[in-house]
């Protein structure tokens, strides 16, 4: 059995890197560990091969199908994360990034962990010295979402918590930001706002305009401000250039997106809730 630590040339074991295929175009995941073969459609590959190739080089399997060795991107890690509900896809996470104005160093909370593709975005965002506090109801989905954290690498900036929100307030204060991806965040409004610092930021993504109309009313009359509401669309184009036109189908409508300040004053006015 090869040594893969051994070799200064080699992708050090433990990495997660992405196989495309340059036969189909199929993206592959893998963590690299010393002496195992990593099984395809397409024939199987060794990992210490692949971890002496290095990334951008391309590897070939028993077969004979090439594969180009990549560092998977945010973006790809995200849309490739198994999943058990719907993810935020990364049209949305993006401007939700920088709505939120997260960097290093930042501590945040997220409402609503699902299967983590959001939750790796943000600790990709204020990792390696912040820290997010993300909250799921569900032990199943919370499981999946941990599994998902350490295959990107970043499960020692996260603290997951399986509580439901709703119920018990966050435990965190003086946060930078905090964001909701559940179904009904009214019950949970107060207790973001006195969690968030002062001038801290919240955000929502909402699947309906109900929902909208009602959380925009409710933050506002807490004491927040600087309330936005929107939605992102996303057309890709066929890159034939001989036959360059979008594509049939696009992502259109995935959530309404909602942002808000959390004014300098204290002031709360709960009987609005």
């Amino acid at each position: 059995m090869t040594n893969i630590a051994n070799d200064k040339r080699m992708i050090p074991e433990g990495t997660l890197l992405m196989l495309y295929s340059l036969r189909d175009g199929k993206r592959l995941f893998l963590t690299l560990e010393a002496g195992r073969q990593f099984s395809t459609l397409h024939g199987q590959l060794h990992h210490d091969e692949i971890a002496r190739m290095g990334f951008g080089e391309k590897v070939s399997s028993h077969l004979g199908v090439e594969f180009l060795i990549l560092r998977p991107t945010l973006y790809e890690l995200i849309m490739h994360v198994p999943r058990s509900t719907q993810i935020v896809y990364p049209k949305d996470a993006g401007y939700i990034l920088m709505k939120l104005g997260l960097r290093n160093g930042d501590r945040m909370i997220e409402a609503g962990t699902g299967s983590g593709a959001l939750t790796i975005a943000f600790a990709y965002s204020v990792g390696p010295e912040g820290r997010v506090s993300t909250y799921e109801k569900r032990i199943d989905l919370l499981n999946k979402a941990i599994r998902n954290l350490e295959l990107a690498g970043i499960r020692d900036y996260v603290e997951t918590n399986n509580e439901d929100v709703e119920i018990e307030p966050f435990k965190e204060e003086g946060v930078d930001a905090v964001f909701f991806d559940i179904r009904e965040p009214d019950g949970s409004l107060i207790h973001a706002h006195r969690s968030l610092r002062r001038g801290g930021t919240i955000g929502f993504i909402l699947p309906t305009m109900n929902q909208v109309i009602q959380v925009v009313g409710r933050i506002e009359a807490i004491g927040f401000v600087d309330v936005e509401v929107t939605e992102l669309m996303i057309r890709h184009y066929k890159t034939t250039p001989e036959r360059m036109r979008p594509n049939d189908r696009m992502v259109g409508h995935t959530g309404y997106l909602v942002f808000a300040r959390k004014a300098l004053t204290e002031s709360v006015n709960e009987g609005s809730l």
